[in-house]
């Protein structure tokens, strides 16, 4: 069962108009004993629905029908400027750290919540998300340490150097890595477009069409940085709580066996790399066997009376 939220989350600047987080909550028809709720943010250029891709009779494509059979509630959420949330005029002011603070708002909100009978706040809490969610949860976490774990999908801080401009790669020698002036880049790089629909070819496919399905805009300071060689490796050196990390054999993400020395504070932590995937682990011919990983992966994990 689906239950759609619009979650007032106040303004994000001063005086400003309040925004709205737009909120899937995926209930199973039979809660587990010790469920846990994953709360899940998109990447860049696809929606909420991501989490509950369709792609028709045989496929299993859907993370939360995955997880809702196994007991578990899924909560997707658009972050602002995407999907069903609010799209603020000036979406440069919506950076990672700001993005992160307003989910966070909208996370609490939802904790104080009961949606089909189960008492949200009583759960186990898995945050986490897709490529640039992931970027923005990796964050929320070293902002407010919401999570008891961690799951991310398609996701490293290597960045996209071969995409960057010359000075945007002359940033990354500053004390900071360029992040001060990421709202710059991404203006020069969108012609001064803060919301751009990326330039995606879907095929005729069950895959294709299921992605296009949910296919959405980019929050281009978002997207930049999350394109930015070292992005949240200071924030994700922090992480002190169970991770599971997902990439395909083929992602963007760079050697994926590289990954695991970013996770430096992490007690427990788990990488699965999918044969033949790209950057969509979820329409992978394996995705079956990962999602299968993941229940056992909860399995785990401490109860939520400790």
């Amino acid at each position: 069962m689906k239950t759609e939220l619009l979650i007032d989350v106040g303004p994000h600047l001063p005086g400003g108009p309040a925004n709205r987080v737009a909120i899937d909550v995926h209930l199973p028809a039979r809660p587990a004993a010790d469920a846990v709720l994953f709360f899940c943010l998109p990447g860049g250029g696809v929606a909420r629905g991501y989490f509950d891709l369709d792609g028709g009779p045989g496929t299993r494509f859907s993370f939360a029908r995955e997880m809702n059979a196994a007991g578990h509630v899924v909560v997707a959420v658009d972050p602002v400027g995407v999907g069903g949330s609010t799209r603020p005029e000036d979406g440069f002011t919506l950076t990672t750290e700001v993005e992160a603070q307003l989910i966070h708002r909208a996370f609490e909100r939802l904790r104080t919540m009961t949606v089909g009978g189960i008492d949200l706040g009583t759960l186990r809490l898995v945050g986490g998300g897709h490529s640039a969610g992931a970027v923005i949860a990796v964050v929320q976490q070293a902002l407010y340490r919401d999570f008891d774990a961690m799951i991310l999908f398609c996701f490293g801080t290597g960045g996209l150097r071969e995409q960057l401009t010359p000075e945007q790669l002359a940033s990354l020698d500053e004390p900071d890595g360029g992040r001060s002036r990421i709202v710059e880049f991404a203006r020069d790089r969108s012609g001064g477009q803060a919301y751009v629909e990326p330039p995606v070819r879907y095929d005729d496919t069950p895959a294709s069409r299921a992605l296009r399905a949910v296919h959405d805009r980019v929050v281009m300071a978002v997207g930049v940085h999350a394109m930015t060689p070292g992005s949240v490796r200071q924030e994700l050196g922090g992480v002190d709580v169970p991770v599971f990390l997902a990439v395909g054999d083929r992602d963007i993400t760079g050697p994926p066996h590289l990954l695991a020395s970013d996770y430096r504070a992490c007690p427990d932590f788990t990488l699965i790399v999918l044969p033949t995937s790209g950057h969509h682990v979820f329409v992978a011919p394996t995705a079956p066997a990962m999602y299968r990983r993941v229940v056992n992966w909860i399995e785990g994990l401490p109860s939520a009376t400790g």
